[in-house]
């Protein structure tokens, strides 16, 4: 019976263990990007020996260039906005401590243009209360749970000659303050 005891004891305290990594965890890509695309623009994740000491990404696709946004709630929403070209382009935001929080693709653009909002739950309702009277919103609101982020920008590399134009379409999505 103590045997049994031990092992369940155990087996618990290690699903624990795992399930709580994430949230401890100072390693993420949150925290290890969190200064790129702090400019306004998305920037290309670094590669492997590159002199700002960032980690390059493991087990990346060579036919795909990701560029990253940091996000930082605190001060307002934020505005995202994606033009699109004859590449397939995606976006994801990853909340820090590990997690997607929202995807979208190229597919989802209207004439060409991917934008949206990424907001807390409070500057949502804030944003809610401010819409005039019966009139509907247009714009996309994504509520993030936490107040810092990541937004991936990842395009796909068909040919090797389109890399130029992949690091084009990957850095020239803007990410800046709502106004």
């Amino acid at each position: 019976m103590t045997t049994l005891a031990g092992l369940i004891l155990a087996a618990i305290v290690h699903i624990v263990t795992i399930l709580a990594l994430p949230s401890l965890s100072l390693h993420d890509a949150a925290h290890a990007y969190r200064e790129l695309g702090t400019n306004g623009r998305a920037e290309l994740i670094p590669a492997p020996g590159d002199a700002r000491g960032l980690p390059a990404l493991r087990e990346a696709d060579p036919d795909v260039v990701t560029a990253i946004c940091s996000y930082d709630l605190s001060s307002g929403p934020m505005r995202v906005v994606a033009r699109t070209g004859f590449l397939p382009l995606g976006l994801t935001l990853h909340r820090q401590g590990g997690g997607v929080i929202y995807a979208i693709t190229d597919r989802a653009a209207i004439r060409g243009v991917l934008e949206f909002l990424v907001m807390t739950e409070a500057q949502r309702d804030e944003r809610i209360a401010a819409d005039e009277e019966g009139e509907t919103s247009r714009e996309l609101r994504i509520v993030s749970d936490t107040d810092q982020g990541l937004i991936a920008v990842r395009v796909l590399v068909r040919l090797p000659s389109d890399k130029a134009d992949a690091e084009a379409l990957a850095t020239g999505v803007e990410c800046g303050m709502a106004n």
